[in-house]
C-alpha cells in the first residue's frame, strides 16, 4: 500500500506540473503580439508536457496490465532494437544525447515486437537520461551480441552512475534514481517484458562514467522451459562476461 501511495502522489505531482505547463503556454498563445519563433517554442513546450503525460499513463496501463496478449513471432531482433533508437532520437532526453550503435548482427529470435520494442526503448530512455548529468559529451552506446543460443542487447551510458542506495531496488515499482520525473516502472517493465520471452534484464556495471545494462532472451522461446536461471548472468558491453549486479 505505501508503494501505491507513493506511486499515487508522484503521478499526481507530475500530472500537475504537465498541466500548468500547457494551461500557462496555452495562454501565452492567445497573445497577438508574439514572434513567430516565441510561438513555436511554446508550441513544443505543449508538445513535450503532453508526451510526457502519456508516457507516465501509457507505463501505468503497461504495468497493470499482466501477460503478453501478442503470440511471439520470428523476427530480427537487430531491427526492433534500431526502431527503439530512432524512436529514442526524437524523445526530448535523447535530442542532443550522441547514441552510437555497434553494427547489429541479424539475429533472430521469437519475440513479441512491440513489447520487445518498448523494453529496449526504456532502458535506452534511461540510458539518455543519465548520460545528460555526464561531466562529459553525453554518450549512449548499443550493440548487440549472440552467445551460444541467447541474444544480448547491451546498452552503455557516460552518466554519473547508480547510486548505491537503489540498487538492490532498482527493478521494484515506482523506484527512480533521483530523477525529477517519471513512474519509476521503465525498469520494471522492462524486465517483466524480457522475462515473458524467457530472458532478463540486469545491472552489469555502475560507475561514474560507465554504466551498463544488458537486456537479454533465447533465440528459440523453448529455452524458458528449461533451467530458471536461463539468462540470469549478466554479459557486459560487446560480449565481456560479468556477474549481475542488481
Amino acid at each position: 500500500m505505501s508503494a501505491i501511495g507513493r506511486m499515487a502522489c508522484s503521478i499526481s505531482h507530475d500530472m500537475r506540473h504537465s498541466l500548468t505547463a500547457i494551461y500557462a503556454n496555452a495562454e501565452f498563445l492567445e497573445r497577438h503580439d508574439m514572434w513567430a519563433s516565441a510561438r513555436a517554442d511554446l508550441v513544443l513546450e505543449i508538445h513535450e508536457a503532453v508526451l510526457a503525460m502519456t508516457e507516465r499513463l501509457d507505463s501505468l496501463l503497461q504495468f497493470g496490465c499482466s501477460g503478453r496478449n501478442s503470440p511471439l513471432v520470428r523476427m530480427c531482433v537487430s531491427l526492433v532494437a534500431e526502431k527503439a533508437v530512432a524512436a529514442v532520437r526524437f524523445h526530448p532526453d535523447g535530442r542532443n544525447v550522441s547514441i552510437t550503435v555497434d553494427g547489429l548482427p541479424p539475429a533472430e529470435a521469437n519475440i513479441d515486437a512491440m513489447n520487445l520494442q518498448s523494453a529496449i526503448y526504456n532502458l535506452l530512455l534511461n540510458a539518455c537520461q543519465a548520460a545528460t548529468h555526464s561531466t562529459e559529451v553525453p554518450e549512449v552506446k548499443v550493440c548487440l551480441a549472440e552467445v551460444d543460443e541467447r541474444i544480448y542487447v547491451t546498452i552503455l551510458d557516460n552518466g554519473p552512475g547508480i547510486p548505491a542506495s537503489v540498487r538492490r531496488t532498482l527493478f521494484d515499482p515506482f523506484v527512480t534514481a533521483g530523477k525529477p520525473n517519471g513512474t519509476g516502472l521503465g525498469l520494471t517493465l522492462a524486465r517483466r517484458i524480457a522475462e515473458d520471452h524467457g530472458g532478463g534484464v540486469h545491472l552489469v556495471e555502475s560507475n561514474p562514467g560507465k554504466t551498463v545494462f544488458t537486456l537479454s532472451l533465447p533465440r528459440n522461446r523453448s529455452l524458458a522451459s528449461g533451467d530458471p536461471r536461463n539468462g540470469r548472468a549478466g554479459v557486459g558491453i560487446c560480449g565481456n562476461e560479468s556477474a549481475d549486479s542488481s
